[in-house]
């Protein structure tokens, strides 16, 4: 993830976000197989106060077969988004406690001990590594491609490898991010600086889409990836 600010032990804060949550609210779940990471959706369905939370097992007709990822005794990584007046993406370390699968498919986890946050609504830069495409802004032409490494409400930067790409001589420039469950999405913007090291040209951009339109995009990268 992002930048989180990560929190040992919780506080009075930390529990207020946690009782925040309400059944219905969308669960971002990261399990593991013998193979590889997965990250499905599914939704948070309750908690037995501080001892555990109940989580609707995923759908796996959409997700696929989960059984080699999802049972007693695995880690399993949390992460959801918390709207309220800063609005805020909270992530958490856990581990399955029971599954069951009839009446309902639920999943246990244990309560967390520590949690992580990002604000999604706040001028502080997010760490962060996406693929981009870096698009002539008056004819839509793929200039280079790239890794977007950190992003705010009002720019980021880009970082594209030398070997792969020239110099990006024009200023008005379109970021185009394909997500891994979505359409792809664009964000108008200028370069404002570029610093070249041995490797890299690493470019400072400011943008010229709408602050809303960002948040929404940071917010759908902090779940997405």
């Amino acid at each position: 993830m992002a930048i989180l600010k990560e929190v040992q032990g919780l506080s009075s804060e930390d529990l207020h976000k946690m009782r925040s949550l309400r059944p219905g609210m969308p669960f971002d779940i990261q399990v593991s197989t013998t193979s590889t990471a997965k990250r499905v959706r599914t939704e948070f369905l309750g908690m037995d106060a501080m001892r555990s939370i109940m989580i609707r097992y995923p759908d796996e007709a959409k997700w696929g077969n989960l059984a080699d990822a999802i049972y007693a005794d695995k880690p399993m990584i949390v992460r959801f988004i918390l709207e309220d007046a800063t609005g805020e993406v909270i992530a958490f370390k856990t581990k399955i406690l029971h599954v069951i699968k009839k009446p309902v498919p639920i999943i246990f986890v244990a309560f967390p001990t520590s949690i992580q946050s990002q604000g999604l609504r706040a001028e502080k830069r997010a760490q962060i590594r996406v693929p981009v495409s870096i698009l002539n802004a008056e004819d839509e032409q793929t200039l280079a491609s790239g890794t977007l490494v950190d992003i705010s409400n009002s720019g980021c930067r880009i970082s594209t490898q030398k070997t792969r790409s020239k110099r990006i001589a024009q200023k008005d420039i379109l970021i185009r991010l394909n997500g891994q469950r979505n359409e792809p999405f664009e964000l108008k913007g200028s370069i404002m600086n570029t610093k070249p090291d041995e490797l890299f040209f690493n470019y400072g951009i400011k943008f010229s889409t709408s602050a809303e339109e960002v948040e929404n995009l940071i917010e759908r990268l902090m779940v997405e990836l």
